[in-house]
């Protein structure tokens, strides 16, 4: 793979830079890391699993992919090859001394014996001062590295280390200061020059500086130690200043995309991801220690390093989520979302009491039942129909749930009504079958508002309720009657628009929603029948008003069923229609309930 977009030469330096620092991580683990693993075991706070990707895929001279993870491409050389060979190529790729550890690790993956075999073999193998070099920690490199001092001259010591081809009189200027005994030396000779410095270059600086102070093994092992300068793999020395300047690139570095090749190479199909019991550990693990929900696209991303364009990315998140879905430390929250179970808020487990419809009865002076309930072949006047519509159902009044559509509209129209704006709720039976998940019981969704802000919202299957809109809810001018739309992006995503738009048969003005709330307040306290409150509704509107007012006003004044309304308009002499609309006539209010209905009165379960 490449770096989609070419990269100039600082960022290629930057690169370089975070190469190596993966490279070292790489190099430390005895076996294939994950890229977030790498990232984490480099210990570079530049260093994240964005770069780390683009780094891994990117250097693939240096990284090779095995089985969703990666692993230097060194520990697949030949094991047909010397050792010393292999050392050679494992110290040349990564450019700088390498632990023992590190190199048991390489050796034992590349000719299969234990790494334990590798730390005791090693040090004698590297104690061979003409090839190795070790650093004052411990650590190996190629002699080759160091500068040869043997020349009488310094004409000699240049040719001798083939730096006769390097401009070392760039350097003159800023070398003056140079003292091999002082790494800060060094460190503000590399800021002086700004730009990478090749290795035996600059030791060469230094003991031409300070011949007599100047040791190739303790020179490179200060530097090291005190890791203010960066040895690069290249071969080239850079000052803190341009390190500094290299990881501030980082972020952009992870930003770039990388192409795979035009020549596919033969390889065997990535298969899907077969979620193990211990990796089910790490993903429960995860989402225990979420504050928050969890998602199977982000754990398939952290975990497994699965990003979306993968060819399995979509199977392989599914894979999590059944994983998961069987795990009773968790909780399935509905599409990828994941949080620990019993984590879903108590308020969303019930309907909240104010929406409950009282079952009182009451009676006349008489000791007769008012407010009579009829069976649907008693409503008249189209009251069957009226009762049926989506505006009339509400939470704990609705028709019996329809199977969910299979391919729900994409956009609902909702009306606010007052009871649920002030507990922040919706009824699912304000809109179609499915357009909210059916399943699990309890999903969260995610809802834009129209200031761009996010509310996390519930939907309980069982309590018909969705939840957690009241801020928003908070902030309309009106409280009943509004009309705003949900438009769905994905199962668990939902954009919520709002205009001026207000529905004329619902909508309740604030100085009426104080009048109905008096009403209610004395209806109580007087134990008045739902029949007078509908009187007094009725009676307010001499021209009538349609059932889907009377209901509204009714249900602000008092929480009553459509089916309660619906009976009272059909059942009382003093209630009769002219058009779609229901007048009050006080002269007949002495004549009660109408005759004729009785037989349709609804008997006693």
């Amino acid at each position: 793979m490449t770096v989609a977009v070419e990269l100039t030469p600082y960022e290629n330096l930057a690169l370089r830079y975070a190469g190596d620092t993966i490279h070292g991580a790489l190099l430390n683990a005895p076996g294939p890391l994950k890229a977030s693993e790498a990232a984490r075991l480099a210990g570079h706070p530049g260093v994240d699993l964005k770069l780390a990707r683009v780094v891994l895929a990117a250097s693939q001279d240096r990284f090779s992919a095995l089985e969703r993870k990666w692993t230097t491409r060194s520990r697949q050389s030949s094991p047909k090859s010397t050792m010393d060979f292999n050392l050679g190529r494992v110290l040349g790729s990564y450019g700088k001394p390498i632990s023992v550890d590190a190199l048991a690790y390489e050796m034992s993956a590349v000719y299969g014996r234990s790494v334990d075999h590798y730390r005791e073999a090693l040090p004698k193998v590297l104690r061979q001062t003409q090839w190795y070099f070790q650093t004052s920690d411990g650590r190996y490199g190629m002699a080759e590295w160091l500068l040869d001092t043997r020349g009488a001259t310094p004409e000699d010591v240049i040719y001798d280390n083939f730096l006769d081809g390097c401009d070392l009189g760039a350097y003159a200027a800023a070398a003056g200061s140079l003292d091999p005994g002082n790494p800060a030396s060094v460190d503000q000779f590399l800021d002086a020059v700004g730009a990478p410095v090749p290795n035996k270059a600059l030791q060469y600086l230094a003991w031409h500086a300070r011949p007599a102070k100047f040791k190739p093994t303790a020179f490179v092992s200060s530097l090291l130690a005190e890791g203010r300068s960066q040895w690069l793999s290249d071969g080239g020395w850079i000052g803190p200043a341009l390190a500094q300047t290299l990881v501030s690139m980082f972020p952009d570095i992870a930003r770039r995309e990388v192409e795979e090749p035009n020549e596919v190479e033969t390889a065997e199909p990535v298969m899907p991801l077969v979620v193990t019991e211990a990796e089910v550990e790490q993903l429960v693990a995860h989402v225990l220690a979420v504050d928050g929900t969890s998602r199977a696209g982000q754990m398939l991303d952290e975990i497994f390093e699965v990003s979306p364009g993968d060819p399995t990315y979509e199977a392989d998140r599914d894979s999590i989520v059944s994983a998961l879905q069987g795990d009773e430390r968790v909780m399935w929250v509905g599409a990828e979302r994941f949080v620990p179970a019993g984590a879903a808020p108590a308020y969303v487990i019930s309907v909240p009491e104010m929406l409950a419809i009282p079952e009182s009865n009451y009676l006349d002076m008489e000791g007769n039942p008012v407010d009579l309930l009829l069976e649907t072949e008693g409503l008249s006047g189209g009251l069957d129909k009226e009762e049926m519509s989506p505006a009339a159902q509400d939470a704990l009044d609705e028709e019996p749930v329809l199977e969910p559509d299979p391919t729900p509209p994409v956009t609902a129209r909702c009306v606010l009504k007052l009871h649920h704006k002030e507990i922040g709720t919706l009824p699912l039976c304000s809109v179609p079958a499915g357009f909210f998940p059916a399943t699990p019981e309890i999903a969260q969704v995610t809802v834009v508002l129209p200031n761009g802000q996010r509310a996390e919202c519930w939907v309980n299957n069982d309590t018909r309720l969705l939840y957690g809109l009241l801020d928003w809810y908070n902030s309309l001018p009106i409280d009943s009657g509004a009309v705003f739309y949900l438009e769905r992006q994905e199962p668990d995503q939902f954009i919520l628009r709002c205009g001026d738009e207000t529905e004329p048969t619902m909508f309740v003005s604030r100085n009426r929603v104080l009048e109905l709330q008096e009403l209610g307040q004395r209806a109580d306290a007087e134990d008045l029948p739902t029949f007078e409150i509908l009187r007094e509704i009725m009676e307010h509107y001499r021209k009538g008003i349609e059932f889907i007012t009377a209901h509204t006003e009714v249900n602000i004044a008092r929480r009553a069923s459509r089916r309660t309304v619906a009976s009272l308009l059909a059942g009382y002499h003093c209630f009769f229609q002219r058009n779609k609309a229901w007048v009050y006539d006080a002269r007949k209010l002495s004549q009660g309930f109408d005759r004729a209905k009785r037989k349709y009165l609804r008997k006693e379960a």
